[in-house]
């Protein structure tokens, strides 16, 4: 299986606000729906910053 950990860009420092993110639908404004393997959920307003495959790790930038 493959999961991510989600990371939010704000004023050029990240945080890790997800782990084991298994799906990552756009919604309507630049928002994220996020949702991990265990069933929990999160919205972010950000754009997609960087999505390394190899790291396992997704950075989106704050709005």
């Amino acid at each position: 299986m493959c999961d991510f950990n989600a990371y939010l860009k704000k004023d050029n420092a990240e945080q890790l606000i997800m782990e084991n993110v298994t799906n990552i639908t756009p919604m309507d404004g630049n928002i994220f729906l996020l949702k991990g393997l265990l069933g929990d959920r999160m919205e972010v307003k950000a754009v997609i910053e960087d999505i390394n495959l190899a790291g396992n790790r997704i950075v989106l930038k704050a709005l």
